[in-house]
């Protein structure tokens, strides 16, 4: 049965709306474990075949690399990455503009569109789920890593 201290718990949680989820480990393990059994080949020199498998090793619908005036470096987009990247440098100009010393977008529509500024580079990001502002660190450093060996 229910004691009365917990009962009032259970009952505020509801009416206040408290959240008191924590990390889901159960999730994280699978993924891990998942991640673990694949390989993936970023040492391939066509860009397109790189950004892909970049898209699978961090679990993303698309990473794309463009220069701030919106002209693609790099994209795992099949077709569209002229828009993808005309759309995301739009909105990087725009809210930077608004909004001076913006490190991160973050926008939900269906999915997430996180963009984030490196160097001179704009990388625009879609997935399912958000990413931490340190996942996408990550993400953008292997890239730049990935890109900078490439290019030498």
């Amino acid at each position: 049965m229910f004691s009365r201290q917990g009962l009032l718990k259970t009952i505020a949680e509801k009416i206040l709306g408290l959240d008191n989820t924590g990390i889901p480990k159960d999730q994280m393990d699978a993924i891990s474990e998942l991640l673990s059994k694949h390989e993936f080949n970023v040492d391939s020199t066509d860009p397109t075949k790189l950004m892909r498998e970049l898209k699978k090793k961090h679990l993303v619908d698309l990473i794309c690399v463009t220069e701030k005036n919106g002209s693609v470096i790099a994209s795992s987009a099949d077709g569209d990455s002229v828009r993808e990247a005309i759309t995301g440098t739009a909105l990087w100009s725009y809210v930077a503009s608004e909004i001076k010393g913006s490190e991160t977008i973050l926008v939900k529509a269906k999915d997430w569109f996180m963009l984030m500024p490196q160097k001179e580079k704009i990388y625009i990001i879609k997935a399912s789920a958000n990413l931490s502002t340190i996942e996408l660190k990550a993400l953008i450093k292997e890239v730049e890593n990935t890109i900078q060996k490439r290019a030498n």
